[in-house]
């Protein structure tokens, strides 16, 4: 194995240390030579003896040697994990690698997972059955990685013997930790930084992107609330950008056209829009307590009944159909004109304005007697187009300057109520 650079750099005072080590053991070695007797008829056990000491001080300096190389070794930063070589337990720094080390189940052996990391208080035997399919491979190791948290243990779904909830090649099993007095439990935790982090991702060809499942609630929005559906692609609508969808759906299926116009599937198939509501998005209204009067009208020309308090600007968020209403209560102070309401629009198709729906009301020979007129109508209209919405009146015939009719009832100041209201209903 290389060593590093750094591993080949001993510290000062180390090798001060082993040099003072080896010049000792070579004074003695000296001393042990110079002492022994130079004579045939010496005396042999001396001279044995002579022979070991010299044979132990080489033992002792090979020692040192080796303690000196394995005491800078020691003493330095490990050597790096290069490819080929062993994953050192424990390494937080050099178990580096240039290829990808790939783990795979001996053959004909399935070991459920593979790789698997238990925290403390979980049974470090703690393992699963094979995954039995009726396609090749026919036993599978699944999960292939698992991990489960301190104080987890596999959840009882399915069949017996326990197993990790689903058929996912990495799955993780959460512990059990109370935290600030909070019971924890989680499974699998993603973070991801910046406006376009994504946490957690999931993807599928033609399947389901990502699935929860849980006895209680099996999808929350624990952050700010907030959940993002997009379009559907044009070619999933039926009049692009307007839905409904063109695909026969799931029961309870929920997606959005182009204009953001959200459908839902109804049981056994077949599409519904979602009625948006609120006021000033599904429905406008506008009222007045004034007393109006109109006089001497020429009985074909409309005319604005108060073109401030009784008139709405409408810009629909989406295609629909508004149902527009209209109430007063109408009479005359001179008998033989009647009196008509209508519902003004301009903008869009219709450009400088027209009457889209009228009603006239009163008795030709009452004066002075309110009656109560109530007018409907229906009108398309499209998203995004600003349109105005009048309340006009005028009389039923012409009439002289002499002739005045009113709206509104009642001795004052405030009168009986002019109402003027449109609902939007969704036309994909």
């Amino acid at each position: 194995m290389r060593r590093s650079r750094r591993a080949d750099r001993p510290k000062s005072h180390e090798v001060a240390r082993l040099t003072q080590e080896i010049r000792a053991l070579r004074a003695r070695l000296e001393s042990l030579e110079s002492a022994q007797s130079p004579g045939r008829n010496g005396n042999e056990n001396g001279h044995a003896d002579t022979t070991q000491s010299r044979r132990d001080v080489l033992k002792l300096a090979g020692a040192a040697a080796a303690g000196a190389a394995g005491s800078i070794l020691l003493g330095a930063v490990p050597a790096a994990a290069t490819s080929g070589q062993s994953v050192l337990l424990g390494n937080a720094t050099t178990n580096d690698a240039a290829a990808t080390t790939d783990i795979f189940p001996t053959a004909a052996s399935a070991p459920a997972p593979l790789f698997q990391a238990t925290g403390q208080g979980v049974a470090t035997t703690t393992v699963v059955q094979p995954t039995a399919s009726t396609t090749a491979p026919l036993s599978q190791s699944i999960p292939l990685i698992g991990a489960i948290g301190p104080g987890g243990r596999l959840p009882a779904v399915g069949s017996s013997p326990a197993d990790y909830p689903g058929f996912a090649p990495i799955q993780g099993v959460g512990g059990v930790a109370t935290v600030s007095g909070l019971v924890v439990s989680e499974g699998v935790n993603g973070y991801a930084a910046g406006d376009t982090g994504i946490g957690v991702t999931g993807e599928s060809d033609l399947g389901y992107g990502v699935v929860g499942g849980s006895g209680g609630i099996d999808l929350a929005a624990l952050g700010n609330g907030r959940i993002l559906q997009l379009p559907l692609v044009n070619s999933s609508l039926t009049a692009p950008p307007a839905g409904p969808p063109n695909y026969l759906p799931n029961d309870f299926e929920l997606a959005r056209d182009g204009n953001g116009v959200l459908y839902l599937s109804v049981l056994g198939g077949g599409w519904v829009p979602v009625q948006p509501g609120g006021l000033n998005g599904g429905f406008f209204t506008t009222s007045s307590t004034q007393q109006y009067r109109l006089t001497g009208n020429n009985g074909s020309t409309w005319v604005d009944m108060d073109a401030t308090k009784l008139a709405i600007s409408i810009t629909p968020l989406f295609n629909c159909y508004a149902i527009f209403t209209a109430n007063a209560d109408l009479w005359t102070a001179v008998a033989g004109f009647n009196q008509d309401i209508g519902v003004f629009v301009s903008g869009g198709a219709y450009g400088a304005g027209q009457i889209v729906g009228w009603k006239e009301s009163g008795g030709r020979s009452g004066t002075f007697s309110p009656n109560a007129a109530f007018l409907e109508t229906v009108a398309p209209l499209v998203r995004g187009i600003t349109y105005t919405v009048k309340l006009q009146w005028k009389t039923n015939q012409p009439s002289p300057s002499s002739v005045t009719i009113f709206a509104a009832a009642g001795i004052g100041p405030v009168f009986s109520p002019t109402r003027l209201s449109a609902r939007l209903i969704v036309n994909p």
